[in-house]
Formats: C-alpha cells, structure tokens, sequence
C-alpha cells in the first residue's frame, strides 16, 4: 500500500508542487516497470519485451497506458516480473532461463555493439540509473538507463549483462514512512545462476552464435535488490543526480547559461538601438517634410532620404505587382502557426511546473498548441490577404476584398499541419519498418488524423471569419483613399519622380544575397547555445535530460525580438537604396520574409554538422531520420523567424507610410 499521509504532508513534502511523492513503509510492494532499449548511435529505440534475448511477461502482466507524450518519445512500459518490497534486500533471485534461437543471439550481439542500454522505471517516473563519478567535481552522477552488455573490442568479444543489482536509495520522513529517491542498477555478466554482489572471482557470459540454425540457447537471468537510506537527499531533489552529466558542476553550467543570456541581451540592445535611430530619424525627416508642403518650399526635394522613403513605403503597401504575395501570406501564417506552437508549448510548461513535470509535458502542450495555432494562423493570412486587397491601387482586379477568405483561410491554418502530417506518416513507414517504437501505432494515427480533419479546418475556417468580422470594409471610403493616394504625385509636381541621387544605385544581387546572410547571425548567435544543449540531449546522450526550459524560453523570446529588429533595419536599408521610381521593381516582402528567417539556414548547417561530424549514427535509416527530423525542425523555425520579419517589417511600412500620408 501506499501513500499513506495525508494530501497535505505529501503537498509539503513536494516543495508545494502539485506533482506529490508515493508514500511507502516498509514491505510494500514496489514496482519496475521495463520499458524500451534505445542507443546513441541509432534513432531506432525497441520495446526491451519485444527483443527475442530478454526475459518475457508472465501471463498476468500488462502493458500500462501511456500518454500522449510517451506514444511520440516511443516509450513502451510494461509491469515485470521483478518482485521487490520496500526496505527488504534480497541478495539473489533467479528471474528465467531465456530460451534463444540463432537469430535472437544475433539480436542480442548486434544491439550490445551499438550501444543499446535498457530504461527501465522505479516508482512510476524515476528512471533506473548507471552512476558515474565526476572527473571535475568528483561527485556522482547518473546516466539513465543501463547497457544491455559490453563489447570488448580488441578480442572481439560480446558479453551479455544478465545479471542486474539493484540499489533503491530511500529518504526517510519518520521512522515509519519513505520516499525513493534513487534507482540504481549496476549490471554484471555472469555465465551461471549465481548473484556475485561485490565479487569479482566470477566468470563473464560471452554470447557465441550457434553453428546450427536449429540449436538453442537458455540465457540465464538473476537480479538482487538491495534499499540504502540518503540522508542528504530529499524527494523533491532527486532528479538533480541527472542533470549534471559530470562534463561541468551545476554552478558552472547555470553561470554558463547566464552568460549566455546576457550575451543575447547585449545583442537585444544593441539591435533596439539601431531601431530606436531608425524610427526617430523618420520622424524627424516627416516633420520637416511637414513644414515643406505647408509652405510650398521649392526645395522639397532636398533630401533624399527625408522624400523618398515615405514615397517608397507608399508604393510597397499599394504595389502595381504583387506576385506571389498569396503565397508568401500561407507562409507567413504557417510561421505564425510555428511561434504561437512553441512560445505557448513553453510558456504554459514553465509556468505550470507545479503542477506537473516539465520534461513530461513539453511534447505534449507542443502537439496541442500545433493544433491550436490553426486558429491564429487562419486568422493571420486572412487579415493580411483582406488588408492587401483593400489598399490595391485603383484598376486592379481585387474589388471585392472579402471574396475567397474563406478557402483561403482554411488553406492557411491547415497547409502546415498537413504537410507535417503527411511527412510524419512517410518517416513513421520507414521506422515501422525496423519494427521500432518510434513508429507511431496505428490508433494514434487514426487520432492524428481525426483531428485534422475534425479540429483544424473547422478552427481554421472560425479564424478566418474572425479576421472578417475584425475589418469594416467600406468601398466608398477606399475609393476616397485611393483618389487621395493618386494625386500625391501630381501635388509635388511629378519632380519626385524624375529624382534620382547618383550616389545611390538599385540594389544589386550579390548584395542583398549578402544582407540577407548577414542578417542571420545574430540570431543564431542568440540561440546557439541553448541549441547545442537540446541537441546533445536529443541525439549525443539521450542518458541526459534538458532542463533549462526557462533558459530556452528566455532566449527564443529574445530571438524573436532580435529577428523582428534586425528585419526592419533590413527594410530601413532596402528603402534608403532604392529610387522612387524602381521601388515597384523592389519584391521587398520575400526580402524581408528571407532576412528574418535566414537564421534557419544556419541552424540546418549546424544540424547537419553536428549529425555527420559530432554524431556516431550507424546505419542509412538512422542518418536519414536525423536529417529529416532536423531539417523539419529548422524550416518549422524558418517559417516562424520568417513571419516575425514580415510582420515587423509590415508594421513599419505602415507606419513611414502613414506618416506620410499625414503629412500630405
């Protein structure tokens, strides 16, 4: 039995968390569960009782629920056969004779050389343990999960580890009443049924491939339990063993991201700067300009920057030409649908962690905040689309702004989810292939698709007419802006258009190709080093956990702010470089579209470094799956920095125009 205090004392004990420890006293019954053997150098993870070597359920064991968060980390837990009681060691248990075929001994080599080390779990959520000592601190610390054997590589030898000692560390509450607090499993190769403990006289259990295909082998399989107390260790504290892999101290680490975050704050400021230079200079140029049309100067058109860039950013909300901006619009949304996904996926993990496990959920809140975005992003491409349509100049073909939302607006919050599902179910095809669990089982499948079809176009088309209601469209009083817009020209004389600085040419190719390069840096700098510590999480050592989410959601938010800004000194540069008359020529939203999401590019490089040059993927399936998965995750990242930059720059245009138009 357990948890026998009370809710409270378990809410005290769990530092005020909602999340409370299990209770026990001593001779409860405590359960492993077993769950799935995965490796570093693979991306192919297996269920431990679908491996053709290892000890079978009996009968009356069962698989147990997962959720939705463990079905897309390829968990598969199962209840074992292990028998343990709280507070009682046993010093030897034989658990089976496995009988094994040619090919399950096969199996057993192949996965012991690649690495493959067991997850099991202790007390519903603490994982078992290979404990390590550091070479810095000279403290221990954990590796989840533990191997499945060793390969001795210079005699070419694989032993099999079929006996496993389990150390269970307990804290005590009162004299009657415990928590577990450490699960560690230290395993050993032993060629008999006898338990060593502490020796080291016993001889190792090589594993031979039989000769004939018919012949079989009984692998024998022990275990002992042994329960040690931690006095210095409390439940609430417990996972701490596997944050630090023994590389650097917690104190070093944490100092490292806090450096790192006040490099990105420099970056923040020093981008505010520039923008806040840009805004008030345009300010500036339109009061003077104010003061020109007012008296008639005859000098108007003494500087440049002051006319012009007001009469290009009129020209760039009402183009002549606007190809391919539908396009670019379901982009932009699908990169709004990306940004609501992942800042809301983490803000609402972060700020919820008293009530449940970060690391257990940010999948989770991801894959509902993926749906949810259709909504938001449906709404985005259809209040762009109607605002483009509303200020076409005048002979155009959109005069009815409001035509074809609609489908529009379910194309813009579906698009993603659909191509995203789609290349799921192709990657899923050829993990089900390797028989691995990260193959999604058909019943999630079946529930991916219902909610496209049943949750994301219904949200998508509500988006849309949302955007709708949103805009008092009035035709007469376009037509009246649009007369107002047309005689700009004719009031300065026409001398604005037949101005040209020499000392400023259109920009060219290879220039902008390098802004756009450029202006990629700085962002990736601001997400580099939360990266590389999701990446060596996720792919180096999946034996560790990330846990900073604090710190990453503080870098992406300032990542986004440092794409919004640099963007808009991109359109700043675009506008001062060109002429009034070439600014039609100008495609100044892909530009702006391509200079906020140019840190994408970066991020892809580096994946594909660390994959081909830090990694150790054996195997054509496992490399292809690391490039695929990567290259989503970074053109996902594309699209959202892509969408802030259009945004952004968007909403400056406006601006430089509306100025303007005041002015006038």
């Amino acid at each position: 039995m357990r948890n026998h205090l009370p809710l409270a004392t378990r809410f005290h004990i769990a530092n005020n968390s909602w999340v409370t420890p299990n209770i026990y006293e001593r001779g409860d019954p405590v359960e492993i569960i077993v769950n799935k053997v995965e490796s570093d150098l693979t991306q192919l993870p297996y269920a431990y009782y679908d491996l053709p070597f290892t000890c079978p359920p009996s009968e009356f064991k069962k698989p147990l629920h997962l959720s939705l968060n463990e079905i897309i980390r390829g968990d598969r837990k199962w209840e074992s056969d292990y028998e343990l009681k709280f507070g009682e060691d046993m010093p030897c248990k034989i658990l089976c004779a496995r009988k094994t075929t040619k090919d399950g001994i096969k199996s057993a080599i192949d996965l012991i050389k690649k690495g493959y080390v067991a997850q099991w779990l202790i007390d519903e959520e603490l994982p078992a343990a290979t404990t390590f000592i550091s070479t810095t601190d000279h403290k221990k610390y954990y590796g989840s999960g533990f191997p499945l054997g060793y390969y001795d590589e210079e005699e070419d030898i694989v032993y099999l580890h079929n006996h496993l000692m389990f150390v269970i560390r307990f804290h005590a509450i009162d004299d009657n009443h415990f928590t577990i607090v450490g699960f560690e499993v230290y395993p050993r190769s032993v060629s008999d049924y006898s338990c060593p403990g502490a020796r080291k006289d016993y001889e190792n259990f090589e594993l031979q491939v039989p000769e004939a295909d018919d012949e079989l082998q009984y692998l024998p399989f022990t275990y002992s339990v042994y329960w040690r107390e931690e006095f210095d260790v409390e439940w609430k504290d417990r996972f701490n063993f596997f944050f630090n892999n023994g590389e650097l101290s917690n104190e070093i680490t944490a100092k490292f991201h806090w450096i790192s975050l006040a490099n990105s704050f420099g970056i923040v400021i020093l981008t505010s700067f520039i923008v806040a230079f840009i805004f008030i200079k345009v300010s500036l140029k339109d009061r003077v300009r104010e003061d020109k049309l007012d008296t008639f100067d005859t000098n108007l058109l003494a500087d440049n920057n002051g006319t012009i860039i007001p009469a290009i950013a009129r020209n760039w909300l009402n183009p002549d030409i606007t190809k391919g901006v539908r396009m670019l619009i379901v982009l932009v949304s699908m990169g709004v649908q990306c940004l609501f996904t992942i800042v809301g996926a983490l803000a609402i993990s972060c700020s919820l962690n008293k009530l449940h496990d970060v690391r257990n959920s940010v999948l989770s809140m991801t894959f509902i905040f993926f749906i949810l975005g259709a909504a938001m992003a449906s709404y985005v491409g259809s209040y762009l689309l109607i605002q483009i349509n509303l200020q076409g100049k005048s002979g155009s073909t959109n005069n009815h702004p409001l035509r074809s939302v609609g489908t529009f607006s379910i194309i813009s919050g579906c698009l993603l989810p659909g191509l995203v599902m789609t290349i799921t179910l192709i990657l899923n095809s050829i993990v089900w292939a390797h028989d691995s669990t990260n193959a999604l089982p058909f019943g999630t499948i079946v529930l991916i698709v219902f909610l496209y079809f049943l949750v994301c176009i219904p949200l998508s088309y509500f988006g849309g007419q949302f955007a709708i209601k949103s805009i008092s469209y009035k035709p007469s009083k376009r037509s009246a802006m649009t007369q107002t817009n047309a005689s700009y020209p004719e009031k300065l004389g026409g001398s604005l258009l037949r101005y040209r600085s020499k000392s400023k040419n259109l920009i060219t190719n290879s220039f902008t190709a390098l802004l756009l390069l450029i202006s990629g840096i700085f962002p990736f700098i601001i997400i580099y080093v939360e990266l590389q510590f999701v990446y060596k999480s996720v792919w180096l050592e999946k034996t560790t956990f990330y846990y900073y989410y604090g710190f990453l959601l503080a870098n992406i938010l300032l990542l986004c702010i440092v794409v919004s800004e640099i963007s808009i000194i991109v359109c700043y540069i675009l506008m001062t470089i060109t002429s009034k008359k070439e600014a039609n020529e100008v495609d100044w939203r892909w530009k702006v579209y391509q200079a906020g999401s140019s840190p994408a590019l970066y991020m892809e490089l580096y994946s594909l470094y660390y994959i081909f040059w830090i990694l150790n993927i054996r195997g054509f399936s496992s490399i292809l799956l690391s490039v695929c998965y990567s290259t989503i995750f970074n053109v996902i990242c594309g699209f959202g920095m892509g969408s802030l930059g259009y945004l952004s720059s968007y909403a400056f245009i406006r601006y430089v125009s509306h100025d303007r138009a005041k002015a006038h």
